[in-house]
């Protein structure tokens, strides 16, 4: 009897051990202090909308190019992913592009905070799946500013794992794509939310 105890035990411990729990990035320091964050323990998401500030304000937008303060092992890439970050988040806010700050213009800044790569020969079969070891993983920072004043309109910080049952693990980066895409919609979802 202690011995079956003992085996269902050990199995017990290889079956949670070989689950993916994923990465969760601590914040950087990128969003400043005055932006009182919120973190929601269920979605590990970290956010703040200024309750004061209502969007119908904003006729225009800029996005200031973002930051890389992870680049993982492919500096180029995270180049090429920063540049595309920035466009969802113009497509995702949804406001005519300017080129300066001003009244009625929102600013957005961003920063790619971590980041790693898929590793596809990983991913092919489910018994290689188990660990995560090929998942990759990106993480970001982004405010938003009043362009007359500075003042804090919204903040949001999240981490997006590879999931287990999508296709985008097949590729080196398109766990990171399909995650800067999710949080850059998420973010602008916030804004309009009333």
């Amino acid at each position: 009897m202690k011995i079956a105890k003992f085996a269902a035990a050990v199995c017990l411990t290889f079956i949670c051990s070989a689950c993916n729990k994923g990465t969760n990035v601590e914040l950087t320091g990128f969003i400043p202090a005055k932006f009182p964050l919120d973190y929601n323990k269920s979605t590990e998401i970290h956010s703040y909308k200024n309750p004061m500030k209502d969007m119908s304000a904003f006729k225009s937008v800029v996005v200031q190019e973002v930051k890389i303060e992870a680049n993982g092992d492919n500096p180029d890439e995270a180049s090429k992913l920063s540049i595309e970050f920035r466009n969802e988040l113009i497509a995702a806010v949804g406001l005519p592009v300017v080129a300066a700050v001003g009244p009625g213009v929102l600013e957005i800044r961003a920063s790619i905070t971590g980041l790693k790569q898929n590793i596809p020969a990983l991913n092919i079969a489910p018994q290689s799946q188990m660990r995560g070891r090929g998942y990759g993983f990106v993480a970001c920072e982004i405010y938003a500013l009043d362009g007359k004043d500075g003042a804090p309109v919204a903040a949001y910080a999240d981490t997006q794992n590879t999931q287990r049952f999508s296709s985008e693990k097949m590729s080196d980066w398109g766990s990171a794509q399909l995650g800067l895409k999710t949080m850059a919609d998420a973010f602008g979802a916030m804004l309009k939310k009333k």
